[in-house]
């Protein structure tokens, strides 16, 4: 077998190898305890610091499931504009059960869920975004405390199995060389 061949058929060997690996992905877990949770019903409060970015969602793609040990609260996800714009107005504003915004129903939400055990889904994009709780409705709190578990498979992205094609290709074309 010719040097040209060799080198050739280990870089499609080794597209073929991280494109399985990126197809397959990997996932991280871990847990958030002891989250107090507001008593203002159908009202958000987000967190003060925003969620983690991910910088390179043209290469890698991040999916965050987050499930929560009780019925009586929901969780949304917003972009940083939504966050302020909630955060401007105040509390006694909101007429319960006449409006939707920043409630667990708010069109302008990326991902929301008010079922802890079915939890939320989402797929992380580019930018600043920030988590937020709520109590669902208007009865006594179950709890003071939240127990929040989370789970993020990452994945490779368009272009990471764009990129290793190609290098695939090149591959194959180099064992042709003379």
């Amino acid at each position: 077998m010719r040097k040209q061949e060799k080198i050739g058929y280990g870089l499609v060997v080794i597209a073929i190898v991280f494109l399985f690996l990126g197809s397959v992905g990997f996932t991280t877990t871990g847990e958030v305890n002891d989250i107090t949770t507001p008593n203002v019903p159908e009202r958000t409060f987000f967190a003060d610091d925003p969620l983690p970015e991910n910088g390179f969602t043209t290469f890698i793609s991040a999916t965050v499931t987050l499930t929560w040990d009780r019925d009586d609260i929901y969780v949304v996800i917003a972009e940083e504009d939504e966050k302020k714009r909630c955060e401007s107005e105040p509390t006694g504003i909101f007429n319960e059960g006449t409006t939707m915004a920043c409630g667990p129903y708010d069109s302008d939400v990326l991902a929301g869920g008010t079922d802890g055990e079915a939890g939320l889904t989402w797929d992380v994009e580019s930018g600043v975004h920030y988590a937020g709780i709520g109590k669902v409705d208007a009865s006594v709190p179950s709890g003071v405390d939240v127990n929040m578990s989370y789970s993020v498979h990452f994945q490779a992205g368009f272009a990471t199995y764009f990129f290793f094609a190609l290098v695939g290709i090149g591959g194959l074309a180099y064992t042709r060389v003379e």
